[in-house]
């Protein structure tokens, strides 16, 4: 017994000899690089990709299968390159294998650079550009099978590999369509020792670049640190202590921070970020976020913000702060959300925005496919005048615009107002709802705004407000998609006090009334001189209960008759500061490339009725306009007093002059047609009295040779 035993040990120890030599003198005569053009014909008939190995091939073989490559190229057939690789190095143990373990020496990966590109057709160099490829990718995402699966007899693998480092990587997207690229340089990675159930360590870093029309837009460094946890048999994967530090350069050094842990489960296609915490500058933020099928990217999640001041944000940042009123104002703000979302879209129907005392909530959506933005808020109340510019800095502004060159020649200003480059991509809708605004020092309430912009189209649906007893309601539009650009207004007034918003605004109401109109207008063009060039439409303005302020009509009317009668002939009274109270004045209105025209104005003053027409030069800032003035029988009984063959006579009141005058030197009565009529009216007194003196001798004549009867006087009455 004992010899059989020595045999079996014998032959086994030759059979290992064997073996061992037989290792040997196949790493030592195989030589790998004898079959590289074989394997690139494989890789080439196989998997349709150009496989180029410049470098050696080395191996080992046993207990260690190890292999090293240098100098590889990849790339798809007909395809921009897609990989090279400068070293890579790993080797697996073959008895572990035979166990069902997976124990790897270092995995060493040296000067990887991966190459992604999408050219102007949006073909990418990382698909075969194949139908098959191509129908995989257009085609909508499945849902996992979610079965069970029968894994009885399966002995899952146990994974040990002693590091992984890659050296001296770059990965680099371009994208042609839009004429963007980035690009990761000097990517670092480098891991502690990976076992399946252990935590390990793993750190990154990278140099991240960014351009666009070959334009460096933003230039990064990226380092993270994180321990990670493989759980292989329930394919969760685990993520805690994840640290990530991203140091911008621009003109000062921005850093961002962002601190989470997070479990993913593969098993069941979830991912759950149970904290994450993100701070730039001093601006914090906080969320949680659960992915619930990472082939649709269904998730849900929330986001908010500590509060901040805003002006100190953009100062870290390195860029302008809003110059306001109030040094308050932006001080204190913050921002907090639950969304939901898909590959498709984002979506959230609680929002909550603080900006000092104001208080918005809302909605709002974005659609990764069309970049398509809604919002919809509605907040309390809100002081637009702490927000603005600083009045000096404004009226700066204004002046050097009044005072220009342009604005001299022309009236109005030739420069563009209204930005069409930047107007024709917005593609956005956007709601607005305030209990209360204040601008101006004006009040203004129930504010109800809505905008819509796509494709080059500009929409207010709607701008509804209240103010001063009245109401505002105003639509249109701005039409950029071909040039001129073309604008329409729609508005609607009801009962506003006019007086009240004009003292609120200029100090001082020229005239008062509840003011009620309507109008319809168009024009083209971007600049100012081009809109108020181009403007037509049709209005109709009616005013109630209000005066007119600095002159008074009816008692200047009544003194330039009087210094008529005292002087003998025609002289215009000096005006008065003074006012013409009214009942209701209002008309309608044409507008045509400027030029306001109405033909029907009426108004019931005090003591007089008036009723006008005329014209509104808006491009030549002029005004030619016709008032008829007609006294009644009741006027100036105390004030002043004129012949009563004067009353019920339409006097007409000639409004003429440039904007810029003042309204008591720019309307005056018509001299000119008040004495044709008085002319006319003494013409007809001196044909009166002519006609009556013949008429009396003609009678005594008569009377003479015909006798006083009844039969002279019938000769007369023919006569006469």
């Amino acid at each position: 017994m004992g010899k059989i035993i020595k045999i079996v040990i014998g032959i086994l120890a030759a059979v290992i000899l064997l073996g061992v030599i037989a290792v040997g003198v196949l790493t030592a005569l195989f030589d790998p690089n004898d079959y590289k053009p074989e394997i690139e014909t494989l890789a080439k008939e196989k998997a349709n990709i150009d496989l180029s190995v410049g470098g050696d091939i080395d191996w080992s073989f046993y207990p260690w299968l190890g292999l090293s490559i240098a100098d590889v190229d990849v790339r798809f057939v007909d395809q921009p390159e897609l990989a090279n690789l400068s070293k890579a190095q790993l080797a697996v143990n073959i008895p572990a294998l035979f166990s069902g373990k997976v124990q790897m020496d270092s995995i060493l990966i040296e000067g990887l650079s991966l190459n992604l590109t999408k050219d102007k057709d949006g073909k990418v160099n990382w698909q075969q550009p194949t139908a098959d490829s191509v129908a995989t990718t257009d085609a909508e995402p499945t849902s996992p099978n979610t079965e069970p699966q029968d894994t009885s007899g399966n002995q899952p693998l146990s994974l040990d590999i002693q590091s992984i480092s890659i050296k001296d990587g770059t990965v680099t997207y371009i994208d042609q369509q839009t004429q963007q690229q980035v690009t990761l340089n000097n990517l670092a990675i480098n891991s502690g020792q990976i076992s399946d159930g252990n935590v390990f360590p793993l750190d990154i870093a990278a140099d991240l670049t960014q351009q666009q029309n070959n334009k460096q837009t933003l230039a990064a460094k990226i380092s993270a640190t994180a321990n990670i946890t493989l759980d292989l048999e329930n394919q969760q994967y685990t993520v805690q202590d994840f640290n990530s530090d991203v140091t911008l350069e621009a003109e000062k050094l921005i850093k961002l921070h962002l601190e989470t842990d997070l479990v993913a489960n593969l098993a069941q296609n979830r991912v759950v970020v149970e904290s994450w915490i993100a701070q730039l500058s001093n601006l914090k933020a906080s969320g949680n976020i659960t992915i619930e099928d990472l082939n649709t990217l269904k998730m849900t999640g929330s986001i908010k913000t500590d509060t901040f001041a805003l002006n100190s944000v953009l100062e870290e940042l390195g860029l302008p702060i809003i110059d306001v009123t109030d040094n308050g104002a932006f001080n204190k703000m913050n921002f907090v959300s639950q969304f939901t979302g898909d590959a498709k879209t984002i979506q959230t129907d609680s929002l909550a925005i603080t900006v000092d005392d104001t208080k918005l909530n809302g909605s709002a959506s974005y659609s990764l496919e069309t970049g398509r933005a809604d919002i919809a808020l509605s907040g309390n109340s809100i002081i637009v005048d702490r927000y603005l510019p600083p009045s000096n800095k404004s009226a700066g502004e204004a002046k050097s615009i009044t005072d220009s060159s342009e604005a001299k020649n022309h009236g109005y200003s030739k420069e563009a107002v209204i930005p069409v480059d930047a107007l024709k991509p917005l593609n956005f809708g956007a709601s607005l709802k305030m209990q209360s605004i204040t601008y101006n020092k004006m009040p203004i309430g129930n504010v109800d705004v809505s905008i819509d912009a796509r494709n080059g189209l500009i929409k207010l649906n709607r701008a509804n407000l209240t103010m001063y007893s009245g109401s505002i309601a105003t639509s249109g539009s701005l039409d950029v998609r071909k040039s001129p650009a073309r604008l329409t207004v729609n508005k609607k007034i009801n009962g506003l006090q006019l007086g009240e918003m004009l003292t609120a605004l200029n100090g001082s109401a020229p005239i008062t009334g509840a003011l009620s109109t309507t109008a319809a207008v168009t024009a083209n063009g971007v600049s100012v001189y081009d809109i108020v060039n181009s403007l037509n439409g049709t209005a109709n303005v009616g005013l109630q209960n209000g005066v007119i302020q600095g002159i008074d009509m009816a008692q200047q009317l009544c003194q330039t008759m009087n210094n008529l009668s005292a002087l003998g002939q025609l002289s215009t009274a000096e005006s008065v500061d003074s006012s013409t109270p009214f009942a209701k004045m209002g008309g309608n209105f044409t507008i045509k490339n400027g030029v306001v025209s109405n033909n029907d104005l009426s108004a019931s003053l005090d003591a007089m009725s008036l009723s006008g027409k005329g014209d509104v030069n808006l491009p030549q800032r002029t005004l030619n306009y016709g008032l008829g003035l007609m006294i009644k029988e009741n006027l100036f009984k105390q004030s002043c007093s004129v012949n009563n063959k004067l009353e019920g006579v339409e006097w007409p009141v000639l409004c003429k002059g440039g904007f810029d005058e003042a309204p008591a030197k720019l309307c005056k009565p018509d001299t000119n047609a008040i004495k044709d009529m008085l002319k006319a009216a003494l013409t007809d007194k001196v044909k009166n009295q002519v006609k009556d003196e013949v008429k009396s001798k003609v009678e005594d004549k008569l009377k003479e040779k015909l006798g006083d009867g009844d039969s002279v006087k019938g000769l007369i009455k023919g006569l006469f």
